[in-house]
Parts: structure tokens; C-alpha cells; sequence
């Protein structure tokens, strides 16, 4: 090759490095799909990975939240009671979601149908919404809440009046019908009447939001400053979450596969240019090395790796749309972010490989 003046041209010129580039990969359209379709399914790997795995976390976890793991209940180690209105305080603490304690627990029987019955606890208020989760955020009526099996079976649809016998004495309560379940089938047989929180109470009765679990825990150790040590144990489940959400969150296996495909991307590429090493020795002889064979490189990893890797991550993005929302977004975002950075990264190792290897020894056959 020689310029106008008769003299060899000692360099190829920058729009030659990328033209040579596409010609490549026109001429090899087999391995140019081949790396393309890989680079898609890098990239919505990214995407659909982190997605499903911090999806399904989130939701066994809040499963277990609102079956009660969050919940504890305090008592004195001696069996008396607790200060009612030092329980109710905890409503208003940060890291607490709800509080309220049982004064007391009597076996009743319907007055209307004397196969009827249940458990009346008088209880303060925040407790009712701890036992069915759908009260929480609903304004406070003072009725008392009677469960579904029970209002059922008495023919309470909405709201009413509830006669009862408790102790050889007729009694009754104006009453609302809970909406949906309790948290423990043992309580689907209570009806709870609210009563000011004064006095003593059996047992105290908290929820923690998620995440503050242990601060709570230990801020009730020591709440009630009662002169018999409290025991502070769980609400519903009997036993605590195995890990924490950020735990599982640290461990989770999706968090390996930025790396695992940047690193498959990169050994692919780096096969394909291994492959041309006879035409490295022929673009050296042409003047094609350091920043012109880097931006040949970084032109065939724009088409062949990139722009699939995009393209798959817009497409997993897409379809799984509806589930990217609050700590998900958020991790798979992150991910993401993460393995753009190493794929954009991978072009210089590449050019790394091929400005070791010596073009005229690939002509001599070495």
C-alpha cells in the first residue's frame, strides 16, 4: 500500500480500522450470530437472574412477616403483670410496626346458640390489628373484633350485637366481623374487646418493621423495668427467621453472574481473535497496531458483544417489568450496572492478548 507521493503507507488510517471490522464479521456471519446470540443471552442473564432470586427472597420473607415473624411476646418470668400503658408506649417507637397486650383470656359460650364457643380476651388497643393484619391502618371503632369462624357461625356478616355467658353471667358486646384470617389458626376462635390501657396486663404483645427485628428484641429485654426478669419470645411462628433479608440478600447465588458473563464474553471474544492470529501478522504488516488494532477490536466487541448485551438486558427488562419494583429494581439495577462495567472493560484484555502475539511469527507459521 503507498500513499499519492509513491511512498509506503506506514499507517491505516482510523476509518479503515473499523471498515476492516465490519468487513470481518461480514465475512464470517456463522461466528458473527453466533457471538451476537451470546452476548444476548449475557446480557439478559443479568437482567433475569438477580430478578427472579431477590423475587422470590422478598416474597418467602414477607410470607413469613405476615404470618408473624416479626412478633414477640413479653412476659415476667414470675407470671405477674405487665405495666399496660408502658406496652401501649411502643406504638409510637421507631422500628415498631404495632403494640398491645391481653388483660385477660375467658372461655364464653353464645347466648343465641350454646354450641358456640370462644375466647374473649380484653385486650388494649393495637392488639386486635396484631392478630388480624388486615385491621392495621383501618380507623379505630372501639367495637370488639370476633373472628371469621366464630361470626360465621353466629351470623355476623358485618357487625352486631354479640350476648354471651361468661362465669354463670349474661353479657354482650357490640361486635365488627374481622377482615380475612388471623395469623395463627389457634386464634380464629377469639373475640377480642378493647379496654384502655391501664392496669395490668398478662402479656405484652409487639411487632417489629422489617429489618429492626434485633434492635427491638433488645429494647424489649429491658423495657419494662420490672423488678421479675421478662421473657421476651415469638409471637407465632416459634422460631425466628433462619437470616436476615440482607443476609440472604449478601449470599444469593445471582450476585456471581456479572462476573460469569463478562468472563464467557470475554473467553469467546478472546477464541474468535485468536483464531484470526494469521490475519494479525497481514494488518500488522498494514499498519494496523496499538491504538488502530484497539479500536478494530473495540469496534468488532460494539456489534458482536455489546449491543447484544444491551439488546438482552432491555428485553429481560421488559418482560420482567412488573416484578422490578422497590429492593428488587434496586439489586438487579445494581447487578446490571455492575456487569456493564466489566463487559465495557473486556475489550482491553483482549487487546492486551493480541498485542502479545508477534504478527510475522504468525506468517512464518510459529
Amino acid at each position: 500500500m503507498a500513499d499519492s507521493g509513491g511512498r509506503p503507507a506506514k499507517r491505516l488510517p482510523l476509518r479503515l480500522a473499523v471498515s476492516e471490522a465490519l468487513a470481518n464479521l461480514r465475512a464470517s456471519p456463522a461466528k458473527t450470530l453466533t457471538s451476537c446470540l451470546v452476548g444476548l443471552m449475557a446480557g439478559a442473564a443479568v437482567v433475569t437472574a438477580p430478578a427472579l432470586e431477590v423475587s422470590r427472597i422478598a416474597a418467602y420473607n414477607d410470607e413469613l412477616v405476615a404470618a408473624g415473624a416479626n412478633l414477640f411476646v413479653v412476659q415476667r418470668d414470675d407470671r405477674q403483670g405487665l405495666d399496660a400503658g408502658r406496652c401501649d408506649s411502643l406504638r409510637s417507637l421507631p422500628g415498631v410496626i404495632g403494640a398491645g397486650g391481653v388483660a385477660s383470656v375467658r372461655r364464653a359460650v353464645s347466648s343465641v346458640d350454646s354450641g358456640v364457643s370462644f375466647d374473649l380476651a380484653k385486650a388494649s388497643p393495637g392488639y386486635a390489628a396484631l392478630v388480624w393484619p388486615a385491621l392495621r391502618g383501618q380507623p379505630d371503632t372501639g367495637m370488639a373484633v370476633v373472628g371469621a369462624r366464630v361470626a360465621s357461625r353466629l351470623g355476623i356478616a358485618d357487625s352486631g350485637t354479640l350476648p354471651y355467658v361468661v362465669a354463670r353471667v349474661n353479657e354482650r358486646v357490640e361486635v365488627m366481623a374481622a377482615p380475612g384470617q388471623p395469623r395463627s389458626s389457634e386464634q380464629g376462635n377469639l373475640v377480642v374487646v378493647p379496654v384502655a390501657p391501664a392496669g395490668q396486663l398478662q402479656e405484652c404483645w409487639v411487632e417489629a418493621a422489617p429489618g429492626a427485628r434485633e434492635n427491638v428484641e433488645l429494647l424489649l429485654l429491658g423495657w419494662f423495668d420490672e423488678a421479675a426478669r421478662t421473657l421476651v419470645t415469638p409471637g407465632v411462628l416459634g422460631e425466628p427467621l433462619d437470616s436476615s433479608p440482607a443476609g440472604q440478600l449478601a449470599a444469593r447465588l445471582s450476585g456471581w453472574v456479572p462476573l460469569a458473563a463478562a468472563a464467557v464474553l470475554a473467553l469467546f471474544q478472546a477464541a474468535l481473535w485468536l483464531g484470526r492470529r494469521t490475519d494479525m501478522g497481514l494488518y500488522g504488516l498494514l499498519g494496523l497496531r496499538g491504538g488502530r488494532l484497539a479500536l478494530m477490536v473495540a469496534s468488532d466487541w460494539a456489534f458482536t458483544a455489546l449491543a447484544p448485551f444491551a439488546a438482552g438486558a432491555l428485553l429481560a427488562g421488559a418482560w420482567l417489568a412488573p416484578q422490578l419494583a422497590g429492593v428488587v429494581l434496586a439489586v438487579t439495577a445494581w447487578d446490571f450496572a455492575r456487569a456493564a462495567t466489566l463487559v465495557t472493560l473486556v475489550p482491553l484484555a483482549v487487546f492486551g492478548m493480541l498485542a502479545a502475539i508477534k504478527p510475522f511469527d504468525a506468517i512464518r507459521g510459529r
